[in-house]
């Protein structure tokens, strides 16, 4: 299982509130933050399923500070106003919804995530929250942009990725799929523990094509096995 750079304006400084000294380089690179799997994100050891794994972006239509938690315990971060650099980093459960994210220049911060709104914020910054995000991060997918709406996601990528999403409402989830590529697309839906709910791909080439799954509100992850670039649509029906 959808990003921009460096704060350089005073408007935008507010998404890096805490930083106490001079902005160091950033790290200028697109390679998506989810890791291979094997075809089951149960079986991949270490993965996190907290509930923190996402993509969250400031408010606004135009967003202008983008983090992704991803489930490898990584983390990367982009600001708007210089696109394709990147600050990536780890992060850590401090348990009560707190989070040390360390960039790997040495930057640590404390993130919260507010359980009862579904957002998170800087522990010194509560005052600014994000959302969670449902379209296209470059985080966890390729490179691009979308716009998400009520009982809907779209979600990309290439080749094998475990990508987080959230089921809006109750009830019949039509997914659109589309593949490119000469070996294996296996498509597993599973919950916020990495158990199976259900297979809605398993093909070998190039595929297009529509599933329907029965699922309750919640939090799921898309566990993709691909050799080639990939999008795939969740709408509520």
């Amino acid at each position: 299982m959808a990003l921009a750079a460096l704060c350089l304006t005073a408007v935008l400084a507010a998404g890096c509130t805490g930083t106490t000294t001079n902005s160091p380089a950033a790290l200028t690179t697109l390679t998506p933050l989810t890791a291979p799997s094997s075809g089951s994100a149960a079986a991949v050891s270490g993965l996190s399923y907290d509930p923190v794994v996402g993509v969250w972006r400031s408010p606004g239509a135009i967003y202008k500070f983008e983090i992704t938690f991803d489930v490898n315990g990584k983390t990367q971060e982009n600001y708007a106003s210089v696109p394709n650099v990147f600050y990536n980093g780890t992060w850590v459960s401090l348990g009560d919804n707190q989070y040390l994210v360390t960039r790997d220049t040495g930057e640590k911060y404390i993130w919260i995530h507010d359980m009862s709104g579904n957002t998170v914020y800087k522990k010194d910054a509560p005052s600014i929250v994000y959302s969670l995000y449902q379209g296209v991060g470059r985080a966890s997918a390729a490179p691009g942009g979308s716009t998400s709406v009520s009982g809907a996601a779209l979600l990309s990528g290439t080749g094998n990725s475990v990508v987080p999403f959230t089921a809006t409402g109750s009830g019949l989830w039509v997914f659109t799929l589309n593949y490119t590529g000469d070996k294996n697309f296996i498509v597993w839906i599973t919950d916020n523990q990495g158990k199976r709910v259900a297979l809605i791909a398993n093909e070998i080439g190039t595929y297009s094509g529509m599933k329907p799954q029965k699922l309750d509100a919640g939090k799921y992850y898309l566990d993709v096995t691909a050799s080639g670039p990939w999008t795939i649509k969740a709408a509520l029906s």
